[in-house]
């Protein structure tokens, strides 16, 4: 459904600098029939993840000893949905065009997109004790919502003579939430998916390094859940729930994932009789990625690590010691996903010039 009002054409609108100014809305709905679990949670469906059978049950062949004999079996791997369907999408737009003053162009809008019926198994409130968590058909229960706007701006310069002028700026936000993706009942609240932006990270908060043994005899926090022993230039971890240990509910579920929340460019055209100069600007905000790398033994170290680490002859307080190949609780195992390793993709490049 579409709706758009052109008021400048309404002969009682006559506001000066306002050449032109539309109005317009939509409404639609669309499905998807590419229904998958993305198991590896990269966003991309990859061999085997796609359920288009998922109406039927699946069986497979194992082996069992009946009577002292090894003989076939036949198995139930997974239950059957037959009332699954496909993925919907309500999608809702506002905007406007206008012509500002002859030279300005502008374009504002707003959108919505709530994606419901999303496939997912009911693993969170189905204990593994049950064992039947693997057996769960695919059902159409997850829920995700998209907001966010978009904005072009562009200024068509008057000639001066030989020279000629043109610039523009445009950009575009967008956040997605999980509405509800059927977590595990006892979740901390800091930790659930719901409320946060699809595959956000969950990471411990590193707050600096041990920078000696005096800091390790002054810390009050039990790491006995992470390490044997602490030594100086080991990562110091954020006791988030305040219970005066380090355990598995110290990590925290943030805002951030791979995917860039505002996207923007600029471009700038300059022209002089036969010559012209063009520029394009290009950037990214609100996305984060993992860098960590199994180095020491088995290869170099970055040079980003190198350089800013602790050592005997420059202890940090604020970066930890190298690790070899994971042998650290903050490199390797459910510790390493920490936010020391998490850095910012914010970016801002020139693009193109010619």
């Amino acid at each position: 459904i579409l709706l758009g009002y052109t008021i400048t054409n309404e002969d009682f609108f006559k506001v000066p600098g306002i050449d032109y100014l539309k109005l317009r809305a939509s409404y639609g709905q669309m499905g998807n029939d590419q229904v998958a679990f993305d198991r590896n949670n990269n966003g991309v469906i990859d061999a085997g993840e796609l359920q288009e059978y998922a109406f039927l049950s699946a069986y497979g062949l194992g082996q069992y000893p009946i009577n002292g004999v090894v003989a076939t079996t036949l198995q139930e791997t997974i239950l059957a949905n037959p009332n699954f369907t496909w993925e919907r999408a309500n999608n809702y737009n506002v905007g406007l065009d206008a012509t500002l003053f002859n030279r300005f162009d502008l374009t504002l809008e707003y959108f919505q997109n709530r994606r419901d019926q999303i496939l997912i198994q009911k693993t969170g409130s189905t204990p593994a004790s049950s064992g039947i968590s693997s057996l769960l058909p695919p059902t159409n229960a997850g829920i995700v919502t998209n907001r966010g706007f978009e904005f072009a701006l562009n200024y068509n310069g008057e000639a001066v003579g030989d020279w000629r002028f043109r610039a523009g700026i445009n950009g575009g936000y967008a956040r997605n939430k999980v509405v509800f993706m059927d977590e595990i009942p006892g979740a901390p609240d800091w930790q659930r998916m719901e409320g946060r932006p699809l595959r956000a990270y969950l990471v411990f908060q590193s707050e600096g390094a041990f920078r000696d043994q005096a800091a390790i005899a002054e810390n009050k926090i039990d790491y006995s859940g992470v390490t044997n022993q602490l030594l100086p230039g080991d990562l110091k971890i954020k006791d988030h729930d305040g219970d005066g240990k380090i355990t598995a509910d110290d990590a925290v579920r943030g805002n951030k994932n791979i995917t860039p929340t505002f996207n923007f460019g600029a471009t700038a055209e300059i022209r002089y009789k036969n010559f012209d100069l063009n520029l394009l600007f290009q950037g990214a905000t609100g996305a984060a990625f993992f860098i960590q790398t199994e180095s020491g033994d088995i290869g170099n170290y970055l040079k980003w690590s190198y350089d800013n680490r602790w050592s005997i002859d420059n202890p940090s307080d604020r970066y930890p010691r190298l690790a070899s190949r994971g042998d650290t609780y903050y490199t390797g195992g459910n510790f390493g996903n920490n936010s020391h390793f998490l850095f910012s993709k914010d970016y801002v490049r020139l693009k193109n010039i010619e």
